[in-house]
């Protein structure tokens, strides 16, 4: 990228915004975005995966609005990706598009020891699959040939050695990486809502002097108990449950960013804290490492343990409501027919509470059930202590001197004192 048109994004006010994005791959490589922000507008993306340990890049689909061509945006993300993994291995893939087979000729890459295109299979083979990238490479230098440029091809063939006789040579070196997948029965999630207010409902629930608690119910109150986000397509960008709050209010802010239209009212970043869900009624989804997307047709009950917003124009300010009793709502049907009898007796068709909707069960302290089983250890340790109690005493030093071998029944005691208390111990732990 020349001086010039450095300093041009420079004064236009250029920004880069690192976040997750939501695409599966069926593999535990986490899916990642780079934004590129001209002026408070977004002027450009770079998708990329990353391997668990964050030694390997696997770049998808670097594109740059057309308001900002031929402004070197395009150069400034790649090389923002590089200096943000500073030592991994990147596979850039296949570029289909002439602009971008144009931009990849003139591109100077800042590492180019790192562009497994550039190196012998033998030194990352084991993160990428060597048949995959030999067959880019060939359709790479393919397109460059039919572009007219030279692509880099010195620095990628270099070696002499046919793409074939490496692939096979290398591809059993490849392995996967161990997954480690969101789980919504065992831990809780974050599902988030870009919302654009009434004015007065606005004022209101971003007023620090009003009771959290008030707002938090009015916010709830305007949404629908039965209206939390629900994701059709990895465009919706807020439909999906993630691991952390902060990923889940990214998600608003990412949808935000991608709006081609943006409504005149100033926009709220809305956060669900969702309680883990009920083993016994388990719904379909598709989990990664960082989020959840619930498939499931029918509607899906869960329990909210809070509800955090923000605006994005202020967003170093939170709000963040904790409910001291879960309260229920519900992911909504994908339809009206996928809707259970419950969710019906309890919402109406925009997922707002009937005024004649059954009130539900209060479900108390969500620790209650480890409460039991603290009850249940307590009864047992008192079960222990009476069975140690009722135990012959020992023998005196007298009557030690004259005993035989200890009794079978003497024994048997002692054993059971030996494994009561390791098994209390290990409880109290």
């Amino acid at each position: 990228m020349t001086g010039s048109a450095q300093a041009r994004l420079s004064e236009a006010g250029l920004s880069l915004w690192r976040t997750s994005y939501k695409y599966d791959l069926g593999n535990s490589w986490s899916g990642q975005r780079l934004i590129a922000m001209v002026g408070g507008a977004m002027a450009g993306h770079l998708d990329f995966f990353v391997h668990p340990d964050g030694q390997a890049l696997s770049v998808l689909l670097l594109e740059v609005s057309p308001a900002h061509r031929g402004q070197g945006l395009a150069s400034v993300l790649m090389d923002a990706l590089y200096a943000a993994y500073p030592t991994a291995w990147i596979d850039h893939g296949t570029r289909r598009e002439p602009d971008g087979i144009v931009w990849w000729d003139r591109y100077s890459e800042p590492a180019p020891e790192r562009n497994i295109h550039n190196r012998p299979p033998r030194e990352w083979a084991r993160y990428f699959d060597a048949r995959h990238v030999m067959a880019d490479k060939a359709d790479n230098a393919a397109r460059n040939r039919t572009t007219g440029v030279h692509g880099h091809r010195d620095a990628e063939y270099r070696y002499g050695e046919r793409t074939e006789t490496e692939a096979q040579q290398y591809a059993q070196h490849f392995r996967e990486a161990t997954a480690n997948y969101a789980d919504p029965i065992v831990q809780p999630l974050y599902g988030s809502l870009l919302l654009y207010l009434p004015p007065g409902l606005h004022r209101f629930i971003h007023d620090g002097t009003r009771a959290i608690e008030a707002r938090a119910d009015a916010l709830l109150q305007h949404i629908g108990h039965g209206n939390l986000p629900r994701a059709g397509t990895v465009e919706d960008f807020t439909g999906f449950w993630n691991t952390t709050l902060d990923a889940a209010l990214a998600d608003a802010a990412h949808a935000e960013a991608f709006q081609l239209d943006r409504p005149p009212q100033p926009a709220t970043h809305v956060a669900f804290h969702a309680l883990p869900l009920d083993g016994d009624k388990e719904p379909t989804y598709i989990a990664t490492g960082s989020h959840v997307h619930y498939t499931a047709e029918a509607d899906i009950p869960v329990q909210l343990s809070g509800l955090s917003w923000r605006a994005p124009t202020r967003s170093w300010i939170r709000h963040d409501a904790k409910f001291h009793t879960p309260v229920p709502a519900s992911l909504p049907p994908l339809g009206p027919l996928d809707a259970t009898p419950e969710y019906q007796a309890r919402y109406d068709e925009l997922g707002e509470l009937r005024h004649d909707a059954p009130m539900p069960v209060p479900q108390g302290d969500p620790l209650a059930a480890q409460g039991e089983r603290i009850r249940a250890l307590a009864d047992r340790l008192i079960q222990d202590v009476a069975e140690r109690t009722a135990l012959p005493s020992p023998p005196t030093k007298a009557t030690q001197a004259r005993s035989t071998p200890q009794s079978a029944q003497h024994q048997q005691s002692l054993e059971h004192l030996r494994t009561s208390g390791r098994r209390s111990g290990s409880h109290v732990r």
